[in-house]
């Protein structure tokens, strides 16, 4: 863009031209235009993005991948046989991304367009495979930790991962044997102890023979039919039916135009289907994703309960962050099945209606958390509305009817990046007007300098955390913590699963340690370090807003600094949840730490409420010498320091 690059040269001459020993405006000015160099090279970067990533995010089991098939052509028709009335032939539309039984894709899918199609995978390595299959095998030795008989108490290694692992070792899970349904797996572990029956399952993986780089692992096309090719192989992939893979902890399907087809896709780099969301939204992968500049994040929910508690749980944690204005990329699809919209109370019966309803009662959900949740960005989409039950087009419809439907959507996708952009642009023409006042040579009065010096004293007062926030605010952070382990994880397998792997799942991508960052940072406004120093963080802000009401002069420049300022806020609350997470990384990853909570499996009932009270005793004296309260205490004033530092500089003459 060539009005940036004309202001950052303009800002940059502006800088050179004021001297080192200058007086308070002089260094105020120049602060706040480094500020908005630093600024507009960041929209710089964002404007140069020619295409976005598209990544959708949501719960297992709420048509997230069946939407991506539909949207951008991952779909065929097969012949098949009506199972109503008469056995007559029928035509029906079928995912190309579907797995077969299971309930969603082993792991994350990356779609990117190609000249080629092909098929590749991030694999488990040797050693994790290995760890699978042994802790596959470990299961049938565990009797139930607890007596609650709850409905969470299911098996801690999920369903799409066991599935590979008993393909790969060759134990099925319902076989008949003299008409009786049996699992292999189970009846193999009566006749061996749990070591010959590791052994025994190890062998048959044949795990020297296998794949174990991303290279290797790699299946292209050369056939006539590339819609069945890409539907048999990614199935294969999913449920470990390929001899020579691992297991993929990522699929990247590779596709030309050809099945991609020519129209808004073309706006789009890569289509990321992340892993559904179970026991916990707040994963670091799916932050990650968020925290990508280059992505429109997709959340999709079902229809009766959107947006679904999960999905909300996360976009409540994004939008808690102000500064990164995430809304600019955030989607929420929500996906009606059979007609659910014509059935909304008060409504007249018709989908367009219906959907009206049904955003006005999402938009209530989003203002009463507080979330600034754009509306145009609520759409709503069916892949199946013009196909019956069976998956024939509907006779009152036809394929230009489905396309038309998907290119709305697509369109509306594009839309949004548009809209983006042009905010952006927005704001470097606000930035250019600023430059037009700041560019003024003006002397300050006495009474001006008066009042910037008492505002330096404020912040400087502000500075001493200890003198505004009192200790026992800190003594809440371990019990939230441990309750939030107690309660994400609520299966007692699960948190089998993760003290045997030292604190970490990365099979459905858990760690307690990222857990702790998100718990000390506050999942919303309301909870730990977000919610005892926003009241300090408002009153910086009045401070320096208050300048620019009462200087003239500071006018134009205050409200630079303000947005300086709510950065930097959210960068120190991510830096003390960082050094938590870095903390009992370097510290609890290991045997030592883990070692009484997975040796207390197989003792028989009380297995949740005892190991969450080992779990917090070890946290209040960790093997530093310090209670992770303490050390949460110390990383925050440390880093507020920093924090009202970064905005005295402004002040410093």
């Amino acid at each position: 863009m060539t009005l940036i690059k004309e202001l950052k040269s303009k800002i940059e001459k502006l800088i050179e031209v004021i001297p080192k020993d200058t007086n308070v405006f002089e260094q105020i000015n120049k602060e706040s235009l480094k500020s908005k160099l630093n600024r507009l090279q960041k929209i710089d970067e964002v404007l140069k993005k020619e295409k976005y990533n598209i990544t959708f995010i949501g719960s297992v089991g709420a048509g997230k991948t069946t939407a991506i098939s539909h949207l951008f052509n991952l779909i065929h028709y097969i012949e098949t046989v009506s199972k109503k009335g008469k056995n007559r032939p029928i035509e029906v539309v079928e995912p190309l991304l579907s797995t077969g039984s299971g309930r969603t894709t082993i792991c994350e899918v990356v779609i990117n367009s190609s000249d080629n199609i092909s098929i590749e995978i991030d694999p488990y390595t040797k050693e994790e495979l290995k760890e699978e299959i042994e802790y596959f095998c470990s299961t049938f030795y565990t009797k139930n930790n607890d007596n609650d008989n709850d409905e969470t108490q299911n098996k801690s290694m999920s369903e799409e991962i066991e599935r590979a692992i008993r393909f790969i070792v060759d134990l099925k899970k319902n076989i008949k044997v003299n008409d009786k349904n049996i699992d292999e797996a189970k009846e193999k572990a009566k006749e061996l102890d749990e070591e010959q029956f590791i052994k025994f399952a190890i062998e048959r993986a044949d795990l020297e023979n296998r794949c174990y780089t991303k290279k290797d692992s790699r299946l292209e096309f050369n056939g006539t039919n590339p819609q069945k090719w890409i539907k048999d192989n990614f199935s294969k992939i999913n449920r470990g039916e390929i001899s020579t893979f691992s297991i993929p902890k990522k699929i990247y399907l590779n596709v030309n135009k050809e099945i991609y087809g020519n129209s808004y896709q073309e706006n789009f780099n890569t289509v990321i289907d992340t892993k559904g969301i179970d026991e916990n939204p707040i994963r670091k992968d799916l932050l990650d994703q968020i925290e990508d500049e280059n992505t429109i994040l997709i959340f999709t929910s079902s229809y009766n309960d959107a947006p679904k508690g999960d999905i909300r749980a996360l976009i409540e944690k994004a939008l808690s962050i102000k500064s990164k204005m995430y809304e600019d990329r955030f989607v929420l699809l929500v996906m009606p099945r059979h007609n659910e919209p014509m059935q909304e109370n008060d409504g007249d019966g018709s989908w367009e209606n219906g959907t009206l309803l049904k955003k006005e009662i999402i938009k209530k959900v989003f203002k009463n958390k507080g979330l600034d949740f754009k509306e145009d960005n609520i759409l709503f989409y069916d892949a199946l509305k013009y196909y019956d039950l069976e998956g024939r087009i509907d006779r009152d419809y036809d394929e230009e009817d489905i396309e038309e439907e998907k290119e709305e959507i697509l369109k509306s996708f594009s839309d949004i990046i548009e809209k983006r952009k042009e905010k952006l642009k927005d704001e470097v023409k606000n930035i250019e007007d600023s430059l037009s006042f700041q560019n003024e040579n003006i002397e300050l009065t006495k009474e001006d300098e008066a009042l910037i010096n008492k505002v330096k004293r404020d912040l400087e007062n502000i500075r001493e955390l200890d003198k505004r926030v009192p200790n026992y605010v800190y003594e809440e952070f371990t019990d939230s913590y441990i309750d939030y382990y107690a309660t994400t994880y609520k299966a007692w397998n699960t948190k089998d699963a993760i003290h045997r792997r030292y604190g970490v799942f990365p099979e459905r991508n858990y760690s307690t340690y990222f857990d702790a960052k998100v718990v000390a940072e506050g999942r919303n406004s309301d909870e730990m370090l977000k919610k005892f120093t926003i009241d300090l963080r408002e009153e910086v802000i009045k401070s320096i807003e208050n300048l620019g009401s009462e200087i003239k002069a500071l006018e134009s420049i205050t409200p630079s600094i303000s947005k300086l300022f709510e950065s930097d806020y959210d960068i120190f609350i991510e830096s003390v949840g960082n050094r938590i997470e870095e903390f009992l990384q370097n510290e609890n990853e290991n045997r030592e730490f883990w070692s009484d909570m997975i040796e207390r499996r197989g003792q028989g009932s009380g297995y949740n409420d005892d190991v969450t009270r080992m779990f917090k005793n070890k946290l209040k004296s960790l093997r530093s010498g310090l209670s992770l309260d303490g050390l949460f205490q110390e990383f925050v004033e440390d880093e507020w320091e920093k924090l009202i530092d970064k905005i005295l500089i402004f002040f410093k003459k």
